[in-house]
This record gives C-alpha cells, sequence and structure tokens, in this order.
C-alpha cells in the first residue's frame, strides 16, 4: 500500500461510488514533503479511481471566468482557477470536459458520457452537473481545504430556492468546442447583488452538517479533510435559507431579514 491509497482508505469509499474531489495541492505537496516525498497529482486520481472502480464516477471542478470576463471560451485549452487537480485531469486521455463555460467539470468513469452531453446553460440548473450531485447521492471530498473554497454546491440550492441576494445574468462570447468549432453562446450564471454585499459563511453550515453526521472532518497526518453527503446536505441547507434567513450561509450588510424581503 502507498501513500496515496493511504490518504483514499480513510474516505472509506465503496465499488461505485460517485464522488466529486476538491483539493488544494499546496498542502498535500507540503504534507509529502515533510515525508521527504514528492507528490504527485496523477497517482492521487489513479487512487481515487481504483477505489471506486469502473462503475464509480470522479468529477473534478475547472470552473474559469473568462467567458463571463473576456466573452472567449476553448472548452480543451482554457485553464480552470479551482485547483492544479483539475487542470491536471484536463491533461489526461481518461478524463473529458464538462459543456458549461463558467461551471465545468474534468469527468471519469460510467457517468462521464452522461454529464459530458449535459447542455445546461445556467450555471445550476436541475439540468446540470449540480443536479447530478443531488440525484446521484455524489459524495464531496474535500482535500487540505474548507467549505468556503471548495463548496459550491450551495450555490444549486440557492438557486433552487430563489434566494433575492441572487439573480441570473447572462453571458455572450465566443465558444470553442472539443471539435474546434467555435460559435457565438450564451449562458447564464446566479450573480450576487453587490448592493448587499452577501459574504459567504459556508464554514457555519458545515458545522451543522458535521453535528447531523452528513459531513465527516478528518485529520489525516495535519491534513485536514471533508467527505459530504451532498443529496443529505441538500435540504438542511435549504431549510437554513427558507426557514432560517440563511443564517448559517451569509453574512449580509444590512439585516437580513430586510435581505429575504427584498
Amino acid at each position: 500500500m502507498n501513500v496515496y491509497e493511504d490518504i483514499v482508505n480513510c474516505f472509506e469509499l465503496k465499488r461505485g461510488d460517485r464522488i466529486w474531489l476538491s483539493s488544494e495541492i499546496i498542502k498535500l505537496v507540503l504534507k509529502f514533503k515533510k515525508k521527504k516525498m514528492e507528490f504527485d497529482g496523477n497517482e492521487l486520481i489513479n487512487a481515487f479511481q481504483n477505489a471506486v472502480g469502473e462503475k464509480g464516477t470522479i468529477i473534478i471542478p475547472t470552473f474559469s471566468f473568462e467567458f463571463s470576463n473576456d466573452k472567449y471560451y476553448d472548452i480543451l485549452n482554457t485553464k480552470g482557477t479551482t485547483g492544479a487537480l483539475g487542470n491536471l485531469a484536463m491533461q489526461r486521455e481518461d478524463f473529458c470536459r464538462t459543456q458549461h463555460p463558467m461551471h465545468s467539470f474534468e469527468v471519469w468513469g460510467k457517468d462521464k458520457e452522461l454529464l459530458i452531453s449535459m447542455n445546461n446553460t445556467h450555471s445550476f440548473g436541475i439540468d446540470s452537473p449540480f443536479g447530478y450531485c443531488l440525484g446521484k447521492h455524489v459524495k464531496q471530498i474535500i482535500l487540505g481545504t474548507d467549505y468556503v473554497h471548495a463548496m459550491t454546491f450551495i450555490h444549486y440550492a440557492e438557486v433552487t430556492c430563489n434566494v433575492p441576494y441572487r439573480f441570473a445574468k447572462s453571458f455572450t462570447g465566443e465558444y470553442v468546442n472539443a471539435d474546434r468549432i467555435s460559435e457565438m453562446r450564451t449562458y447564464n450564471y446566479a450573480a450576487r447583488k453587490l448592493e448587499i454585499q452577501p459574504e459567504e459563511r459556508f464554514n457555519r453550515i458545515g458545522s451543522v452538517l458535521e453535528k447531523m453526521g452528513i459531513s465527516k472532518k478528518l485529520n489525516i497526518d495535519g491534513l485536514i479533510c471533508y467527505a459530504i453527503d451532498l443529496a443529505k446536505s441538500y435540504p438542511v441547507i435549504c431549510r437554513d435559507i427558507l426557514e432560517n434567513n440563511g443564517e448559517n450561509i451569509y453574512d449580509f450588510n444590512i439585516p437580513r431579514e430586510d435581505v429575504f424581503s427584498y
């Protein structure tokens, strides 16, 4: 057994599991450096593949805002801004990228074709990979970072609950697909209403999920990690939004009661 398998085994994954893999590579590099070893992201990905098997599925975020900022996106070459592991997966032949230019994932496994065929125009539509995470009981694995920096699934709950501090904003730009065909496309994203300055406080809802046993916090030789059942987290997040005015999710520059009567 190697050090990569040691890490993966801590999550007690089963064959056929569907996982969303988030990571902070710097923390992993430092962990390996202390052991006088060089970190290899491909070996980590391989270890997760071995754990879930050919009937499992792995998704790794490759979110990018080049399309919204610069009006251009190349599905094969626009790098993600959500960590080196996703960009590493982009270089592998066994992974493919989902289509939305702002919230894409590199995907591998049984459900790869299902995921890359999704043509959702809204980042967080029910027909998106985020909807898939709910419907297919995806487990999110977070390595070396926290809920604020990794639990983007909360935005899916916000959209389905129609929160008053977000609105659908459209962006149109040049899109280069996997067949190298360029065309103009329009996509939507759930933008924040900046006038009420919503500040993410996702670690609060993370603590709630831990107390309920929906998220499990692990300390793997000094590396703080989490394993979250996203389907079970969804009603808890929605309840906080609908019954608690998002107390455990956001702070605002005006009273939250005023936000939710906006």
